[in-house]
């Protein structure tokens, strides 16, 4: 019996499809979609459900990010070692083209990207491990999206890389000029420049907490 007053054989595990990208460790997944004349029941996250599938992932922070319109771009942005973020993406409104580039030192994909769409209709998340620089596109106005993450913010090991970076090769969907991008964004890094990466052993470091900013409490103002 356990803790929660299950026992194994009671303990249910909702159905998950699996699919790698190009980059075999990012993954995307599905939940299978239950639907009745109530209306719909999906499992969006289940740790056990992903630890079967080989990606174990257990969440300490959720994010909720709304984009005003289209063409808004958010990223490239990361946290180095030992506060790498494994990120667990889904979109609840609109579209974005979601884009993953590699930097961890080794990695037969270093510097090489994958890229997906994730929109609601499909029921579709990204699993993004630690060691990759993440950045989105909106393809829609009214876009939200939900971060699930597996730690916290660390302000002193956040980093980014530019968007554009035409190094990178990226085929974004319009010209940079439609872009909506801050500021800070668009002074980012090129991949050439960087100096910090990640080995390929980042994905088993985990911290307890974040470092906090001076007001006692992790902000987290990348998005």
């Amino acid at each position: 019996m356990r803790e929660d007053g299950l026992t194994s054989h009671e303990m249910v595990t909702e159905s998950l499809e699996a699919r790698s990208l190009d980059i075999p460790d990012v993954q995307v997944f599905r939940a299978e979609h239950r639907a009745d004349e109530r209306g719909y029941v999906v499992v969006t996250y289940t740790k056990r459900g992903l630890a079967q599938l080989g990606a174990a992932f257990e969440v300490v922070q959720e994010n909720h990010c709304w984009s005003r319109r289209a063409g808004t771009v958010r990223g490239f942005h990361y946290q180095l070692p030992p506060h790498g973020q494994a990120k667990l993406i889904r979109v609840t409104r609109g579209r974005i083209l979601d884009v993953n580039v590699d930097l961890r030192r080794g990695s037969p994909s270093f510097g090489q990207h994958v890229r997906v769409e994730l929109d609601p209709e499909t029921w579709n998340q990204v699993l993004v491990p630690v060691g990759f620089a993440h950045c989105y596109w909106t393809l829609t106005d009214d876009v939200e999206v939900i971060f699930k993450l597996d730690c916290e913010y660390a302000p002193s090991h956040a980093r980014g890389l530019r968007w554009n970076d035409p190094d990178l090769g990226i085929e974004w969907p319009v010209s940079e000029r439609d872009a909506i991008v801050l500021e800070r964004d668009l002074t980012r890094p090129r991949f050439r420049d960087l100096t910090e990466f990640f080995p390929l052993s980042a994905a088993s470091t985990r911290p307890t907490h974040a470092p906090m900013d001076q007001a006692g409490a992790a902000k987290d103002d990348r998005s």
